[in-house]
């Protein structure tokens, strides 16, 4: 059951005017972009109801990463929007662009401020957004490719050190590692294979220091991303070590 907050992660150049502009339901609780493991945490704490990110930090490598982290965490009713600039105000959209076409979707805007003799306005509120908003999120449905769980615990080399593959697209991994791990790092990872080791290199797009009570060591659960080059030898990999359906995405 989601709580009655609304977590909201911008831009650090940007957050500042979306803290003051935009208004969503319930709590609101802003993160910058360089604060994305106390954002993860907070959701995986309070559950939100909603969690708003900003469109243009979304089609970065680390945005994209952040938002396959969310929808990695346990489904609990979390809707995820994206925030876009329309007219001079901030307001929300949802995230698959096809939605865009039929304008039927409402985005939630900041009100202004109603006449003393008018009852308050709601804050929910259709709008039909132009194609200066679709250009802003034109390659934003947020996970870029298909992720895919590993069907049996699988041992990756990570520089010095190991770690456990967790899922699996053609574009990158999740991993946790015991090796230090840090966002923009690259790594050199090999995956095992039936025969042989399937050595690649990957940048670190975000990562979290975490401390299970089951664990006997703490541990660097983190995203890597690998170049287009790789592509085609992770989707056969995939093929042999993951399951046939993708992990599904939140809405």
């Amino acid at each position: 059951m989601p709580s009655d907050v609304s977590v909201v992660v911008a831009d650090a150049c940007r957050i500042a005017s979306v803290r003051d502009a935009l208004r969503l339901p319930g709590r609101m609780m802003h993160f910058s972009s360089g604060s994305l493991a106390s954002a993860i945490e907070s959701i995986k704490t309070y559950q939100p109801r909603m969690v708003a990110i900003d469109a243009l930090f979304a089609q970065t490598a680390s945005g994209a990463a952040f938002v396959d982290r969310i929808d990695a965490l346990p489904a609990g009713g979390t809707t995820i929007r994206l925030i876009v600039q329309l007219e001079g105000r901030w307001v929300t959209t949802p995230r698959n662009n096809g939605a865009l076409a039929a304008a039927a979707q409402p985005a939630v805007v900041a009100p202004p401020p109603p006449p003393l003799v008018a009852p308050p306005q709601q804050m929910v509120a259709p709008v039909s957004l132009p194609a200066a908003v679709s250009a802003q999120i034109a390659v934003v449905n947020t996970r870029r490719a298909p992720r895919f769980l590993v069907r049996n615990p699988l041992e990756a080399v990570v520089e010095s050190g190991r770690a456990s593959l967790i899922d699996l697209s053609c574009l990158g991994a999740q991993i946790l590692s015991q090796p230090t791990l840090r966002p923009n790092q690259k790594i050199k990872i090999g995956l095992p294979d039936t025969d042989d080791v399937l050595n690649l290199v990957g940048q670190v797009a975000w990562s979290t220091f975490e401390m299970a009570p089951s664990a006997s060591q703490p541990h660097y659960r983190a995203g890597v991303e690998f170049t287009d080059a790789a592509k085609q030898a992770l989707d056969e990999y995939r093929k042999r070590h993951c399951a046939d359906q993708p992990i599904k995405q939140r809405s």
